[in-house]
């Protein structure tokens, strides 16, 4: 590795850090947008920081495909405060350390359709795991070359 930047993914630019053909966001880590709102505002960013053929791998787990009532008790209460379903609340913990409270968001596939709608761009396919809930959406630049190519 020649150069490597630790910073949060709210300060992720083009200014900073170049431009992209592809983000990858394995390992659950679309949850780093948080929120509908963030998501939405994260995501025209990306536009602006990624090439004419851009595309993001962002990789979620749906939070509704569980049967645990303690999850669908949290997820409803989430809901009841005007949250999404799956964000959740979380904390960084190791032995006597401790980092700060944040939320990460995991979303169904039309969760992830809708926050992605408008954004300029659209969820091309999703790749599912072949276990369990999660799925990656491929996400591409919505140009009108792509509306007609199909």
């Amino acid at each position: 590795v020649r150069d490597a930047r630790i910073l949060p993914v709210t300060q992720v630019s083009a200014n900073q850090l170049g431009m992209f053909d592809t983000i990858v966001m394995s390992g659950n880590n679309f949850g780093l947008v948080s929120n509908r709102k963030r998501a939405r505002w994260l995501l025209r960013r990306f536009y602006r920081m990624t090439t004419e053929r851009g595309r993001i791998l962002a990789e979620s787990t749906d939070p509704c495909a569980t049967d645990d009532p303690i999850q669908l008790a949290y997820m409803a209460s989430n809901r009841a405060r005007g949250r999404m379903s799956g964000q959740f609340r979380h904390r960084e913990r190791y032995r006597n350390l401790k980092g700060p409270w944040f939320d990460w968001l995991f979303v169904s596939r039309n969760e992830m359709r809708d926050i992605v709608a408008g954004t300029g761009w659209v969820v091309r396919e999703f790749i599912d795991e072949p276990k369990g809930a999660q799925y990656v959406g491929v996400i591409e630049k919505e140009l009108p070359w792509r509306l007609v190519e199909g």
